[in-house]
């Protein structure tokens, strides 16, 4: 069986291609090998090379056979300050060209306008000896608002991007312009009152500024010309005309001042220091001012004072025979006159320097306090262990005891054992005051019993009882006890009505 292609079917019934369009191909392709070909020989012809301005590298492919023509192909502008370190003749494959571009810096002196500058320094003194902008004495620099000196770096360089949709090449990069400011000083002329003159070099911009760089100081009083807000010109006087320096004492301060017065009256007056009465000036008012004068002012006031002394007012005892004997009462209030003197005193800046008395007189008369004691006696009666007692008089005593070997006697003493009435010492004989206690008044102790004031002693005083005992029933006493004198009282003359109040030895068995 025969297979037939469809190439063999009915061949001449297909349609024959036109041979123009297969030229047209051919002719394409030819011209695009020899553009391929053209191509493959240019670049062949390109050499390799980098290019790093301000750091940043950038790589490329160039026909140019030099830096200058590789630069300006490039489009980078080189300016004359710019360093440029490149191979010398024919750049070779992998060669590098390395630009080191000048940062702008912007001058502005005094109120003249900016400068444009353009450096490689990297300090401000190099950037200013490079530019012919030397400082003079009291120049200052300010580099972006702060003051700098000669010795400090310049800012790091900050860059400003190309705007977006631009080439980012190294050299499309631009450095932001650094702010330098330069103040010069000015030199003015000082004429202060009679002194030498005097230059003052400056930056201030009226008189006062300079006379504070000068450390000129202008006390009130001082007048100066031109006025101190007066604007500064280079080579202007500045007169001082001083005022007088003088100190003034007064009331209790130091006024360092100055003046143009010329006298102590005018100076107080300008001062607004006004003299009273008996105030005194030295020196005197009309003495003529001079340097360095020192005025006192003694403030002098005389004053009359009073003083009052208390006088003090006397206790007096008055007897009263209607009130029972050892009680009392106030029969008048106790009150204290007064002692007035009159005083003219003399004080000199506040203080006293002289008091004269100029009279004394008694007020307000001392009213003395009377107490009244009792002188009545009625007998009185008491239940005892050793029966019913009638007695005048109870005192509170402080009873101790004793007896011949503690009465402090010598054995050998003729009056050994005896008391000062010549009793013989036993229980029932007791030691008294005399001018408390009557002698051979008798009298009932409890716990003791009667006995009687038959002796006395060197430390009896007051109201103290010595109870006597016998050596062999000697009983030790030391505390207060209530001693009650029996009936018939003495004379009227021979009682003490008013009791002494010792001793005072508190009461233990309280």
């Amino acid at each position: 069986m025969t297979t037939i292609s469809p190439s063999d079917e009915a061949p001449e019934s297909q349609p024959r291609r036109p041979l123009r369009p297969r030229k047209a191909l051919l002719v394409a392709a030819g011209l695009a090998l020899a553009l391929l070909l053209s191509a493959w020989q240019y670049q062949d012809r390109l050499t390799p090379i980098t290019i790093v301005v301000d750091g940043r590298a950038y790589a490329t492919r160039t026909i140019a056979r030099s830096a200058d023509e590789v630069l300006e192909r490039a489009g980078f502008l080189i300016f004359p300050h710019d360093r440029v370190l490149a191979p010398q003749g024919e750049l070779e494959p992998g060669a590098r060209i390395v630009v080191e571009r000048a940062r702008p810096v912007w001058v502005t002196e005094g109120n003249s306008a900016p400068r444009a500058y353009y450096t490689l320094a990297t300090t401000v003194g190099e950037f200013l000896a490079e530019q012919n902008l030397a400082l003079g004495w009291k120049d200052r620099v300010w580099v972006e608002g702060v003051l700098v000196d000669e010795n400090m770096a310049l800012p790091a360089i900050e860059w400003i991007e190309p705007p977006a949709g631009l080439p980012r090449r190294p050299w499309d990069y631009r450095a932001k312009p650094i702010e330098l400011r330069i103040e010069r000083a000015i030199s003015v002329v000082l004429l202060d009152d009679g002194a030498a003159p005097a230059m003052i070099r400056t930056r201030g911009k009226t008189v006062a500024d300079a006379l504070a760089e000068g450390e000129v100081e202008i006390f009130p009083g001082d007048e100066v010309f031109p006025p101190l807000d007066a604007a500064l010109r280079p080579g202007q006087r500045i007169v001082i005309q001083r005022a007088t320096p003088i100190q003034i004492v007064v009331d209790g301060e130091t006024l360092d001042i100055r003046t143009r017065e010329e006298t102590v009256a005018a100076a107080l007056a300008e001062q607004g220091i006004m003299l009273f009465g008996l105030d005194r000036v030295s020196p005197r008012l009309d003495t003529p001012l001079q340097d360095h004068t020192i005025i006192r002012i003694t403030r002098v006031r005389e004053d009359v004072i009073y003083e009052d002394e208390r006088i003090p007012f006397q206790t007096v005892w008055r007897p009263d025979d209607e009130l029972l004997i050892d009680e009392r009462r106030i029969a008048q209030k106790g009150a204290f006159g007064l002692l007035r003197r009159r005083y003219r005193v003399r004080y000199e800046d506040g203080e006293e320097v002289e008091r004269a008395l100029e009279a004394e007189w008694v007020a307000v008369e001392p009213q003395n306090k009377v107490i009244a004691y009792g002188r009545k006696i009625i007998p009185r009666t008491l239940e005892t262990p050793e029966g019913t007692i009638t007695y005048w008089r109870k005192i509170r005593a402080y009873t101790t005891s004793y007896s011949p070997r503690r009465s402090g006697t010598p054995r050998s003493a003729p009056w050994y054992g005896r008391t000062r009435l010549g009793m013989k010492l036993t229980k029932g004989v007791a030691a008294v005051d005399p001018s408390v206690i009557n002698m051979q008044q008798k009298m009932y102790i409890p716990g003791y019993g009667i006995a009687i004031a038959g002796d006395t002693g060197g430390g009896v005083r007051g109201r103290w009882v010595d109870l006597g005992y016998d050596d062999d029933n000697y009983r030790s006493w030391h505390w207060w006890s209530d001693v009650y004198l029996l009936w018939p009282p003495p004379p009227s003359y021979a009682i003490r009505y008013v009791l002494p109040n010792w001793p005072t030895f508190p009461d233990k068995r309280r």
